[in-house]
């Protein structure tokens, strides 16, 4: 006498399937962000960054090569690792305080960025020459 093996029930199998076809068809590639667009450095005074839940905001700033650029971080959250910013090319670790300004001179290089962080490097920005 030979004996059968038990076949898994056709129910199972379809809903799997149905599954697996749901899944497929609900997998669309996420929304890129769009970079949030540069605010452009001011003349005749500091540009404010505000250091966020999302970061430095805004995370670029657009100035003149070579023209003196003054950014005025203020933290206005308590948890963060930016508690401090390293500006690229400064040895100048600057403490930001929460709540409270704190200016940063910096001199655009003739092209490209002059990039900032926190000490972690997890939240960046940047100061981002634009061509006169």
């Amino acid at each position: 006498m030979s004996r059968s093996r038990p076949q898994p029930p056709r129910i199972a199998a379809s809903v799997a399937a149905a599954l697996l076809g749901l899944l497929c068809a609900c997998k669309e590639e996420p929304a890129k962000p769009q970079a949030a667009p540069a605010a452009i450095a001011s003349p005749s005074g500091a540009t404010d960054v505000a250091i966020t839940d999302k970061g430095f905001e805004p995370a670029r700033i657009q100035a003149a090569a070579g023209q003196p650029v003054t950014l005025r971080f203020t933290r206005k959250v308590e948890n963060t690792c930016a508690d401090a910013v390293l500006v690229q090319g400064d040895p100048v670790r600057h403490v930001l305080p929460l709540n409270r300004a704190v200016e940063v001179k910096v001199t655009p290089p003739a092209s490209g960025e002059l990039a900032f962080a926190c000490p972690m490097n997890m939240i960046r920005g940047a100061v981002v020459v634009v061509p006169r």
